[in-house]
């Protein structure tokens, strides 16, 4: 990490120390992903989100007449009608903003590994191996609809490190300003019910874990309760009022029910970050190689699954307490994704995209552990990082192959109809954007 002279004016220090490692990371992300900036649209529902948009455009602020577009992530709403109205139907910039997001959310794995853990350069390698898409093959990256996801997790990862900012800095003192700009950003964003899940999930564990540290304070203190209550407020809000369907974008879930087969779905998510192969259409235009390992998914997954039952037993009895807490994360973001509509086959790899950053960490921790006990050794105590260097080359080569057959998708009859369908559509009603191509 860099060293600071001691004359540094304080207010300067962190911008100094950490901004590097931000300006990094962003070149990072743009560097290896910014190819796919140039694509065009290939997903119906980036059409049908665009329409959306458009109608909204026509009076953004109308929707708030109705009490449910509180309960509705407002915020992320007017967010992306402002990029509507900057950028139109001009697919690349919305990539780019996402190619933001996604640097930016690094930026904040690298902030709160490095609280918890104490090691600028774990913190760093989990930062980055996050960025190039370890665990989650920059699925998100790759559509309008993913920004959402995104925006989501940035929202979720920026209130979680303030209020363990807090607990360290402050005592978990509820006047502190930490706690209320998280605060603040958490009600103003309205998650989703499955992040509120897992965020309040994480905010406990974070308190257990840590108990001896925080100088065993309680783990359900009032800066915590009052996260519980505003949750349940904002929920039961919801419930009543707000809509069932996102006013911007458009999914098609149908209702979702926890069985003993959603205890399955979590080991499966957990199977395809480390196994990232399952029946798709890239997977049928792969070599020979792929498909022959493919054919033996049934005892690798369960080899897997014993690994992974294991690796979490032994971590969370001889790990240490960051280790823990980021096993218990990998979990935990998952647990409310898991359920399935009924009849239904399918995992959702976007719901990864959080729970990769346990994945990271835990990769990361191991792969500098190692290299510290081969340290006597000048070269060999670099063997280790091949390791995370292999997943990270998956992880890249398996995004620009989603990139490449998006790009065969968006020359597709069906989506330049659907194309041309949407500039009319479009034009109907027009709105002062900037011209589209």
């Amino acid at each position: 990490m860099i060293s600071l002279p001691d004359s540094t004016p304080k207010p300067l220090r962190p911008l100094l120390q950490h901004g590097p490692i931000l300006l990094g990371l962003l070149a990072l992300v743009f560097a290896v992903f910014g190819r796919v900036c140039t694509g065009d649209i290939w997903s119906p529902v980036d059409f049908e989100i665009l329409v959306d948009a458009h109608h909204l455009c026509q009076d953004p602020w109308a929707m708030f007449k109705h009490v449910g577009a509180w309960f509705s992530q407002p915020l992320l709403q007017q967010v992306f009608l402002a990029e509507y109205r900057a950028f139109g139907m001009e697919y690349g910039h919305y990539i780019a903003v996402n190619l933001l997001l996604h640097a930016l959310n690094a930026f904040v794995v690298y902030m709160l590994v490095n609280m918890l853990f104490y090691r600028p350069r774990l913190a760093l390698l989990a930062a980055v191996l996050f960025a190039l898409g370890v665990g989650q093959f920059g699925r998100n990256l790759l559509s309008i609809a993913g920004q959402e996801s995104l925006l989501l997790a940035a929202l979720h990862l920026l209130v979680l490190y303030l209020f363990i900012r807090n607990d360290f800095r402050r005592d978990g003192r509820i006047t502190a300003p930490y706690f209320l700009l998280g605060i603040l950003i958490y009600s103003l964003t309205g998650l989703t019910k499955a992040s509120t899940l897992s965020l309040l999930g994480c905010l406990v564990a974070y308190k257990a874990f840590f108990y001896h540290a925080r100088n065993r304070r309680p783990i359900f203190s009032n800066d915590l309760l009052i996260f519980l209550l505003l949750g349940l407020l904002f929920q039961i809000g919801q419930s009543r009022w707000g809509f069932r369907m996102p006013t911007v974008v458009s999914e098609s879930d149908g209702h979702l029910i926890y069985t003993l087969k959603s205890v399955m779905n979590v080991f499966r998510y957990l199977n395809l970050m480390v196994f990232p192969l399952q029946e798709s259409s890239l997977l049928r235009d792969a070599s020979e190689a792929v498909q022959a390992l493919f054919r033996f998914r049934t005892v690798i997954r369960a080899l897997l699954t014993v690994y992974v039952l294991s690796f979490s037993f032994f971590g969370f009895v001889f790990g240490s307490r960051p280790l823990r807490f980021f096993i218990a994360w990998t979990f935990i973001t998952l647990l409310p994704l898991s359920a399935q509509s009924p009849g239904t086959d399918w995992l959702n790899i976007t719901h990864l995209y959080l729970t990769s950053l346990g994945f990271c960490v835990v990769l990361a921790s191991g792969a500098v552990g190692c290299c510290n006990l081969l340290g006597v050794h000048r070269w060999r105590q670099l063997v280790p990082l091949l390791v995370p260097a292999l997943f990270a080359i998956t992880a890249v080569s398996l995004t620009y192959r989603l990139d490449n057959r998006n790009r065969l998708a968006s020359q597709r009859p069906a989506i330049q109809e659907l194309r041309q369908e949407t500039v009319e559509r479009i034009v109907a009603r027009p709105v002062h954007l900037r011209q589209t191509r």
